[in-house]
């Protein structure tokens, strides 16, 4: 426990020195004041006759708000990532008792557990805050979660944290090279906003599943706003695939990411 107590400090260590891996791990921060704050300002802007207007850009920015806080920690995992292959560091951690592959597993647990917190945070602040600002027809859509809601969907939605992370540090050499990978793969944060589109409401949205956020996201938008459709799962079924998919997708990553580390 002692070693991996140690490590705990050398990370918080390293992420304190870089200022744009501080501002990554506060990321979540931001975004709970953007959703509290920024966002109800927007709706308020909107004609409140335009039910179909609000309803689209309230659907788009919950779409935000549940999916760009595992990206800026999955580029923060890239860059701490990074730093080791600048550093030529992880042969010399490859000798220690904790080994490359332990290291990795330290490194991927605690990023993961701080995407869950950062995730819940933002959406029990947010409904907590500011869920009578989220109201169609007289209604909160934060009316329709709760705790179960919002951790579950965390827990599964957190794990492409990791993933992306060691993804893109397997991907890029050096920090250059990571910068502009992690702008190239933002992207994947957008797609789940097509979920919106009529064309993607039935059988089609499962085109969309192949993006691994897809999936917990769908559930979640869901529970926000129910839609009668009999291509639509239930929610823990959305969530049970997004889990494996993404369980899978992070053990590739991970064998992946050793593999390269290795050259």
């Amino acid at each position: 426990m002692s070693k991996y107590l140690s490590l705990m400090k050398y990370e918080v260590k390293t992420i304190i020195r870089d200022p744009i891996n501080l501002y990554m791990s506060l990321f979540p921060v931001i975004m709970l004041f953007m959703s509290s704050f920024v966002f109800p300002m927007i709706f308020e802007s909107l004609d409140p006759m335009q039910g179909t207007v609000l309803k689209i850009t309230m659907l788009l920015l919950l779409i935000v708000i549940l999916a760009f806080g595992s990206f800026f920690l999955a580029a923060m995992a890239t860059f701490l990532l990074l730093d080791h292959k600048d550093e030529n560091t992880l042969n010399t951690i490859a000798v220690t008792p904790v080994g490359t592959s332990g290291y990795l597993k330290f490194k991927m647990v605690y990023i993961y557990l701080m995407s869950v917190v950062g995730s819940v945070a933002i959406l029990l602040g947010t409904k907590l805050i500011a869920s009578d600002k989220y109201t169609i027809m007289g209604t909160s859509v934060f009316d329709n979660i709760d705790i179960y809601h919002i951790v579950s969907f965390a827990m599964v939605n957190e794990l492409f944290t990791p993933t992306l992370g060691l993804l893109q540090g397997a991907l890029a050499r050096n920090k250059v090279e990571g910068f502009a990978i992690i702008k190239g793969t933002g992207i994947l944060a957008l797609v789940p906003a097509l979920m919106v589109l009529e064309a993607f409401q039935g059988e089609l949205q499962y085109i969309l599943g192949i993006f691994p956020n897809f999936w917990a996201i769908k559930g979640m938008v869901l529970k926000f706003m129910p839609v009668e459709n009999s291509a639509n799962l239930s929610y823990p079924l959305y969530l049970l695939i997004g889990g494996g998919y993404n369980l899978i997708l992070l053990i590739a990553a991970y064998r992946f990411f050793l593999k390269k580390a290795q050259y």
